[in-house]
């Protein structure tokens, strides 16, 4: 079978390796598609020969081993097989998975292929239970309006939260807003409106980090009200970050990771948002989404930055080694 796999920084290659055989406990699955993360960005610039990237699976089982039950071939799933973390080696065209080890939860036909990468979804699911939200209109804040702000934001919604977006690109603002978002802002917008004349109830007692960048991180902590949460989720890879302790200790803001590897809570995350995506409750299906061949991987980190306004995610076609990406 084919896989993606690195040659060097910032370059992959298509190779050849035995496909796999599952056991009597395992299933055989056909990989669809894998999503690209941003969490494997840093990896990716810096590779070394022999890693391999992809945790963000969706394909159709294609074998089930006789102990199996609850699976046929034919199957469409998605979730978290072959490992869940950057570096799992999971842009394979097959992988394995055990369905009482794995995070393997079948699509259901009103649910598009494109739709069904399970593993951010349940890490949204996930994030948005560890939010401070007692009540039907408390004021949250989401500093980070991309492909998991934007997610977050439509959650806190359906959870009946009001929601401010604060982003530094307008095309993400714009998404923010149809995904939900009360009120957007850029950042310099949201520095003079809350920051200009600090008190320390001048912001909000909630705010959410997705923008993973020092600059986002510390924008989030100066609109953190005195005693408030700072929840963030997009500082788990990467090099170490800059926190302002200080004025986290001075407000006593309650700082919390909202993006633990937790088995059980993404398990129930990912089965939980394929109920909603499925009803209709939590509307982020259809969104924009960007397909690259497998030989297209190095550049679809490449183009990361520059996708705003024109796709909302990017995904790898391991049924296509080759051929032009596309925007659908």
């Amino acid at each position: 079978m084919k896989r993606v796999v690195m040659t060097g920084p910032m370059t992959s290659v298509v190779d050849e390796i035995p496909d796999p055989r599952p056991d009597d406990d395992q299933m055989l699955i056909r990989t669809r598609y894998v999503g690209v993360c941003m969490s494997e960005h840093y990896d990716w610039l810096h590779a070394k020969p022999g890693m391999a990237f992809g945790h963000e699976p969706v394909g159709v089982v294609a074998e089930v081993g006789k102990n199996v039950t609850g699976f046929t071939a034919g199957d469409r799933v998605g979730g978290a097989w072959g490992g869940s973390l950057p570096g799992s080696g999971g842009m394979v065209e097959y992988n394995l998975a055990d369905p009482k080890k794995d995070i393997v939860i079948k699509i259901p036909d009103n649910i598009r292929d494109e739709d069904a990468i399970l593993e951010p979804l349940a890490c949204m699911m996930s994030a948005v239970s560890k939010v401070r939200c007692p009540m039907p209109g408390t004021e949250v804040c989401v500093v980070g309006a991309g492909y998991m702000g934007c997610g977050l934001i439509s959650l806190l919604k359906l959870r009946g939260a009001r929601v401010t977006a604060v982003d530094i690109r307008p095309e993400s603002l714009a998404n923010a807003r149809k995904y939900g978002a009360d009120e957007a802002y850029s950042a310099e917008e949201a520095r003079e409106k809350w920051l200009k004349n600090p008190t320390p109830y001048g912001g909000f007692d909630v705010v959410m980090e997705w923008g993973e960048t020092d600059e986002s991180l510390d924008l989030a902590v100066n609109l953190t009200n005195e005693c408030g949460q700072l929840c963030v989720g997009a500082y788990h890879t990467g090099p170490k970050r800059l926190v302002d302790m200080q004025q986290l200790g001075v407000k006593a803001i309650e700082l919390l990771n909202t993006h633990p590897r937790e088995w059980s809570l993404s398990d129930r995350g990912a089965r939980n948002a394929v109920k909603l995506l499925s009803s209709g409750e939590w509307k982020y299906t259809r969104l924009p989404v960007k397909i690259y061949p497998m030989n297209g991987f190095d550049l679809a980190h490449a183009e990361m930055k520059d996708k705003y306004g024109k796709y909302m995610k990017a995904l790898i076609d391991m049924t296509q080694a080759d051929g032009e990406p596309r925007i659908i």
